[in-house]
């Protein structure tokens, strides 16, 4: 009896409504495979078959371990990914890309108020803290008018790039086109310049003047570089706990050591912040990262602890992953690069629960673990559809490793760059303080994390190029936070000692000593204010050139990518005088290609300049070999040939910083298909030539 009646119970062990999401989970991963077959029908069906078995698979894993109770709701939101994801592969391409766009957006900000409303706490601001932002945002306010007036600083490539979009939003917002704006900001998710950045700036623009630098570089300071310093601060706080520091009994004493590891982190590697003061947003995915890097940690020491508590520890568990799932995506949308980051995080967390797994054998927390990886797996996926929707039918178009090879400069050009940017002194401090953290830690996971995603990063992006400076945000916090975290620990022993080992740090990378043991690599000169331009009142003589001759009909373009000299200069000149300025600005000028495997060959839109202004030499900013986009046609302007033939040198000459001059042709007769085909096809030629070598 006891066996033929056991029989239907054990039928009927699985509940139906755990079968109902293992059914609405397949039918979904179906829907993503057709979603994805027709954004790309000629496309291998890897890609697309692999997304929906990832998204199959985390499904059935939540199937398997979510409680009875949460089943209803995860059946629920299945069916809403389902009926969105038909939705989207019926529609038109374009309305596909906004409305996975908009999807992608409102489901991430969905996820963000949840997490905030079901906090178990609430995170609170002691006034210690808020006066140590405001120290630290007057001070870095300070340091950036002298940076900028010192160095007379002029905004070109990727530092007027978000300016340029901020004050684009500020003109969207002025005019209250909003639906354009929220449209033009959700999509550019799946562009090389998300708008993310620039969207606060823009807001603070439309309140003032669109094309005050004052204002920008504010907000810049204000929403990015000093919440960054703090998040170094308190990243090394944290480390500074593993170590053997205690924790302040007040919340004054709390805000000290902050302070003294902000001011460490600052003088550790003030290129961090010189970088933003100049007006580049990109410091603000150092308060990501260090969020991403506690809460790596935090996952980690919850499927460490033993079997027990599961009423508590398992929501937390998944509430842990869903918010650093978010914050990685977050990475990636606010600067694309940052994307390494959170890659080389979630390695070391995986190697890190590995581990765990390894030691704690059966007693581990695998269905934790599995949900945990499950809602993190399926969360990213939900916020990069549209990335993946947009890109999926030409992935060759973002292969970086192919497309910025062009980017890679001889490794002494770079030791020599990091000489000016880091220095060896304080490359060796942070080395000396990760060896003396990991000796005292009696946890080290979160210094692993740090150091571990640091490498990683620094690997995957030196795979694709070499860096810029603003590129080495990457490793900024295994630069910045052990130094800071050493000084934290010194400073409860030893304040004297500590206070003047900070000033001795600061002396080496802010003082003029730095500028003069920099020739030995030893101390970095980023920090330090760059001698002004050497041809500004030319520049200027320039710029009046330009405005008495473009216009709408007789464009003037201009052919070289140096910082001495390129076309974006010229367009950027308008920041000698800003007042004189009117927005929007007449388009007056052609964007010329830079680099060939970003930009392409030359392009048609030669036969709209009536003036060209070339640089002589022939500028570039990498090995020409290339740029021939740039060195070819210059050539044949300077030399009268190709296309030189059709413009001749009107006599005016600029002559600019480094023996470089200016020179302005005009044309006196049209280019026409033929002549940007016949161009085309010289610059294919030397392509194949530089390839070859000769």
């Amino acid at each position: 009896m006891s066996v033929v009646e056991r029989r239907p119970a054990a039928l009927v062990s699985l509940p139906a409504k755990r079968l109902i999401v293992a059914l609405t989970g397949l039918a979904f991963a179906g829907s993503i495979a057709l979603l994805l077959r027709r954004v790309a029908p000629d496309a291998s069906a890897i890609a697309p078959l692999a997304l929906a078995g990832l998204a199959g698979l985390s499904l059935a894993a939540l199937a398997l371990t979510f409680d009875d109770d949460a089943l209803p709701q995860l059946t629920q939101a299945i069916l809403a990914g389902l009926g969105l994801t038909v939705f989207g592969a019926l529609v038109e391409p374009e309305t596909k890309l906004r409305l996975f766009s908009f999807a992608s957006v409102a489901f991430g900000v969905a996820l963000v108020v949840w997490l905030a409303r079901t906090a178990r706490t609430r995170p609170r601001a002691s006034l210690g803290l808020m006066a140590l932002y405001a120290a630290a945002l007057a001070g870095l306010s300070g340091y950036a008018a002298f940076l900028v007036l010192v160095s007379r600083d002029l905004m070109i490539a990727d530092f007027m790039t978000y300016r340029q979009i901020a004050i684009m939003v500020a003109r969207l917002a002025d005019s209250g086109n909003w639906p354009l704006l929220a449209s033009a900001a959700a999509q550019s998710i799946t562009q090389d310049y998300a708008w993310g950045p620039a969207l606060m700036p823009g807001l603070a623009l439309v309140l003032t003047e669109p094309a005050s630098r004052l204002v920008y570089s504010f907000a810049l300071l204000a929403l990015y570089a000093a919440p960054g310093l703090l998040a170094l601060a308190v990243l090394a706080r944290d480390l500074a706990r593993r170590a053997g520091l205690r924790r302040a009994p007040r919340s004054a004493a709390e805000a000290g050591f902050i302070a003294i590891g902000a001011a460490a982190a600052f003088a550790a590697y003030p290129a961090a912040m010189a970088v933003a003061t100049r007006g580049m947003p990109d410091v603000g995915g150092l308060v990501l990262t260090v969020v991403a890097l506690r809460l790596a940690d935090r996952l980690a020491r919850l499927l460490a602890l033993p079997q027990g508590h599961e009423a508590r520890v398992a929501p937390m568990t998944r509430r842990v992953a869903i918010a650093l799932a978010l914050t990685l995506f977050a990475m990636f949308a606010f600067r694309r690069w940052y994307a390494l980051a959170a890659a080389g995080i979630a390695i070391v967390l995986a190697i890190e629960v590995a581990s765990i797994a390894i030691r704690a054998g059966a007693r581990f927390r695998w269905r934790d673990a599995m949900s945990a990886a499950a809602l993190g797996a399926l969360v990213l996926l939900a916020l990069f559809s549209p990335v993946i929707v947009d890109w999926l039918p030409n992935m060759s178009a973002h292969d970086y490793a192919e497309t910025y090879a062009a980017y890679r400069k001889p490794p002494e050009v770079f030791l020599r760059q990091l000489g000016e940017w880091v220095g060896l002194a304080p490359a060796l401090a942070a080395v000396g303080a990760a060896a003396f953290l990991w000796t005292r830690s009696t946890q080290r996971r979160l210094l692993r994390l740090t150091l571990g995603s640091a490498a990683i990063a620094a690997a995957l992006f030196l795979r694709i190029q070499t860096p810029y400076i603003h590129h080495l945000y990457l490793i900024a916090p295994a630069i910045a936070a052990p130094v800071a975290a050493s000084l934290m620990l010194a400073f409860a022993r030893r304040p004297r000692a500590a206070l003047a080992a900070l000033a001795a740090l600061g002396a080496i990378t802010l003082s003029p000593l730095a500028a003069a043991l920099n020739p030995l690599g030893l101390a970095p000169v980023a920090g330090l204010p760059r001698p002004p331009r050497a041809d500004l009142r030319e520049l200027g003589r320039l710029k009046d050139w330009v405005d008495a001759h473009a216009r709408p009909d007789a464009k003037v373009c201009g052919l070289g990518s140096s910082y001495t000299f390129s076309g974006q200069l010229i367009d950027e000149l308008w920041q000698l005088r800003p007042e004189r300025e009117t927005w929007p600005k007449p388009n007056v000028g052609v964007k010329m290609p830079d680099v060939d495997t970003v930009d392409g060959p030359p392009t048609a839109g030669l036969k709209e300049c009536a003036i060209m202004i070339v640089g002589d030499p022939v500028q570039t900013h990498l090995d020409p070999a290339g740029q021939q986009t740039v060195v070819v046609p210059s050539r044949e302007m300077l030399t009268g040939q190709g296309i030189g033939a059709k413009f001749r040198r009107t006599g005016e000459v600029f002559h600019l910083e480094q023996g470089v001059s200016a020179v302005v042709f005009e044309r006196l007769s049209p280019l026409d298909d033929a002549d940007i085909a016949a161009l085309q096809a010289r610059w294919r030629a030397a392509r194949a030539a530089a390839a070859d070598g000769r």
